[in-house]
């Protein structure tokens, strides 16, 4: 039996019991997917499924004991109890066959729901710097002995796997804005980290967004708490919305705002370290270090502050203990530094996420800027090129563009890189044949004390190695030159 939710015809919401001892996952090998395969698996549950394409996570997912097919067949989901979908593959053979054959088809929001029912959901939502957020928390709960579950969207560096199974009641996981899949969760705690117009093929306007975050919120728990950004205008209007119609939770704001319950006061970024004093609700205040020039990530450290006033936990051992995680794969990752050269590798596709990841590069250059772009998601692009273009040509001292990366979605035009190009000043930017002609060109024009940024959501990330290899190859003829 399925509904549609209110708003969202892109989700159909199954209604009845969800049978989780013998779940067939569909994408299997995505980021969010894959941990959630992994948890139910070690929780005993005989756990199947299915991806496009072999990978590294797949293979660790069969040695976690999940049987997993590489390629979409119907044939896969027999026996199966439920299959497990999100929106981008709701139409792989194995969803159809299971509507046909009358199977539960779930999306992986509500077996997270599932999974947390008989524990304490801390749901972490926002447009951006929700991995980051995520994994902090959840590095700095299990630093203090509170073991929680966790499912981040991405790995974590020091920990390898972005999900783990715990053994306290705590869970702490990403909720997805993307496709309103948040509005099956009902979290005890939610953190929203922003909210901006991010995802134009499923959303109207920034008004339908901001009802989607206020969807959200309007589902914590009675007597919950929810964690919102008091620097970001919409995040404070969905909050304002929210406090009025849910009495019963309690809002804590976070940031630099004069209006923030918990505040950063004295923010400094120098070299590879950001650094704020943190005044929480009491008067306190606590120093914050951490190993990153991004200083858009002490917004995620407060938010991860204001998350454990609300735990009741100490404050200044969870800045303490925020101060050493080692961060997330793909925010802001410094990959290596060859032949003086920096490369650092970015999830970044957003114009808020490039320009703030560009600011944390300025922070650290001594030299130039290059970035290597991969444009992501066709929507994305048709409504923001025009805006990136603008960022990396402000920002960025020379750019090599790829073509867009994404599927077209249905009904929808497919994007070109003119809108980003027209904005790029002639000599500044090239668009390289792959990842050997990119190095090429890196290793021409880099020099000691720049910094390469790999970014995008598509195999850009792949590009570092090349780069590298090429600024080590340099570095070898001009010793034996």
């Amino acid at each position: 039996m399925t509904d549609t939710i209110t708003g969202n015809p892109t989700i159909e919401a199954y209604s009845g019991p969800i049978d989780l001892s013998r779940p067939h996952f569909v994408g299997v090998g995505g980021s969010a997917m894959s941990g959630l395969a992994r948890l139910l698996a070690e929780l005993g549950h005989q756990v199947s499924g299915s991806d496009a394409q072999d990978s590294a996570t797949v293979a660790a997912l069969r040695t976690a004991g999940v049987r997993v097919y590489v390629g979409h067949d119907a044939a896969q989901i027999e026996g199966a109890s439920c299959v497990v979908y999100t929106t981008v593959v709701k139409c792989t053979p194995e969803v159809r066959a299971a509507r046909v054959a009358g199977i539960p088809v779930v999306h992986r929001a509500q077996v997270l729901d599932t999974l947390a029912a008989s524990r304490r959901l801390v749901a972490v939502s926002g447009s951006h710097g929700k991995s980051t957020t995520a994994g902090m928390l959840a590095h700095v709960l299990r630093t203090l002995g509170q073991d929680p579950t966790y499912l981040v969207g991405a790995d974590l560096r020091g920990h390898g796997s972005g999900a783990r199974l715990g053994r306290s009641r705590l869970v702490v996981a990403e909720a997805d804005e993307s496709d309103r899949s948040f509005h099956f969760l009902s979290p005890s705690l939610a953190v929203i980290t922003n909210v901006t117009d991010d995802h134009p093929e499923n959303f109207v306007n920034h008004a339908d967004v901001l009802r989607a975050y206020v969807g959200f919120g309007c589902r914590i728990a009675s007597g919950g708490f929810l964690i919102v950004n008091a620097d970001c205008v919409g995040a404070t209007v969905a909050a304002q919305v929210i406090a009025d119609e849910r009495p019963d939770v309690t809002v804590l704001r976070y940031g630099r705002d004069r209006a923030a319950d918990v505040r950063l006061l004295d923010v400094h970024a120098e070299g590879w370290s950001a650094s704020a004093t943190v005044r929480v609700p009491d008067g306190a205040e606590v120093r914050l270090t951490l190993p990153t020039p991004a200083g858009h990530h002490l917004d995620n450290a407060a938010a991860v502050v204001a998350c454990a006033v609300a735990l009741g936990l100490d404050p200044a051992e969870v800045a303490g203990a925020a101060c050493t995680f080692a961060g997330v794969r793909r925010r802001f990752e410094h990959v290596d530094t060859r032949a003086g050269v920096t490369v650092i590798d970015s999830y970044a596709d957003h114009p808020n996420e490039i320009a703030a990841d560009l600011d944390g590069v300025r922070t650290l250059a001594r030299g130039r800027v290059f970035v290597v772009f991969q444009p992501s998601g066709h929507a994305r692009v048709l409504a923001f090129g025009d805006r990136i273009g603008g960022i990396l040509a402000e920002k960025a001292d020379h750019v090599l563009l790829l073509d867009v990366h994404g599927t077209v979605p249905d009904g929808r035009s497919p994007a070109d890189t003119t809108a980003i190009l027209a904005r790029l000043r002639e000599g500044d930017f090239c668009m390289p044949l792959g990842p050997d002609h990119a190095a090429r060109v890196i290793a021409s024009k880099a020099g000691r004390g720049d910094v390469v940024l790999t970014m995008g959501t598509g195999d850009v990330s792949g590009y570092a190695a090349a780069i590298l290899d090429a600024l080590s190859s340099r570095s070898e003829v001009a010793l034996s030159a």
